[in-house]
């Protein structure tokens, strides 16, 4: 019996069975192109629209600056191209407020917000194509949301000013001692007088904030001294009504950048540093000896 060329067959080593290597054993038949079911993509827009939403609601929300009270840092000037910035909102889930932080909240009052809202449509298409720019940072909130940085938090005093018109914040009430804000980011002061308040305690729970244009922004000194008649309950910001803090300017591109904490600030904490850094290095060493010392004892 005439047997096939060696090249041509292979041995299956499982079923004894013999099967030709050809060219056309290769080919496979065609298969006709399945059509994706009708329903896919609108579940792929409502799946990025879930996200977009919780991720807004729980860990970053963009905003838009429509006002010049924290020029230069934030850009609302009329005539310019606001900024949007992103807010991280659950560093303040683990912490409060520092002196320093950029943050938007909620105003506490109708008085702290004396921008007219934007008027709403009764189409729902416009309507909804408004809450999708707001979900991006390219439309203003309709809500009574400010930004401003925070000066002096609860338990803190804070007046104005030293010789040279600083501000200045103590830790151990309104007898000091006093130390004076280099604030370079500050883009116009009040005058003279005017800029004057305090000395102000901020009640435990509450925020001391200022905008960085002094001299167009409706802050705490503001409503101490106009609205409020030196009230620092009303007119300091409750810590709950923080959304979060200001971490980036996302758009225009030309200034993209970090919002971090001035060196004003961190100086105020870098005596305490050492002591816990030292503490955090000390502390497991001196028990590790502790430890064996005992074992020491014990044999």
């Amino acid at each position: 019996m005439r047997q096939p060329p060696r090249d041509d067959v292979s041995d299956n080593a499982v079923t004894g069975r013999r099967r030709r290597r050809g060219r056309h054993s290769l080919r496979r038949p065609k298969q006709g192109k399945t059509k994706a079911p009708w329903w896919e993509l609108p579940l792929l827009v409502a799946v990025a629209i879930l996200v977009a939403v919780l991720i807004k609601t729980f860990l970053v929300q963009p905003f838009y600056i429509p006002s010049q009270s924290m020029e230069k840092t934030l850009h609302g000037c009329a005539g310019c191209s606001g900024d949007r910035i992103l807010v991280n909102k659950p560093i303040y889930y683990l912490r409060d407020p520092h002196p320093g932080d950029i943050v938007v909240f909620r105003a506490p009052t109708d008085v702290w917000f004396n921008e007219p809202l934007p008027a709403t449509s009764s189409n729902p298409i416009v309507r909804g194509l408004r809450w999708f720019g707001q979900l991006v940072g390219l439309v203003p909130p309709d809500e009574h949301d400010l930004v401003k940085r925070v000066i002096a938090v609860g338990g803190q005093s804070v007046k104005c000013c030293d010789a040279e018109g600083n501000v200045q914040v103590s830790d151990s009430g309104p007898t000091g001692p006093w130390r004076s804000l280099n604030e370079p980011y500050v883009s116009s002061r009040l005058p003279g007088s005017e800029a004057e308040f305090g000395p102000v305690t901020v009640p435990k729970g509450r925020l001391w904030v200022m905008g960085d244009n002094r001299a167009q922004s409706d802050d705490s000194r503001y409503h101490y001294v106009n609205d409020y008649k030196n009230d620092p309950v009303q007119s300091t910001v409750p810590t709950g009504d923080v959304i979060g803090k200001a971490v980036i300017i996302a758009w225009p591109p030309s200034r993209w950048r970090t919002l971090g904490t001035p060196s004003t600030f961190t100086s105020a904490g870098a005596t305490a540093m050492p002591a816990v850094a030292s503490a955090a290095v000390v502390g497991p060493v001196w028990w590790l000896r502790r430890r064996r010392r005992r074992r020491s004892n014990l044999r």
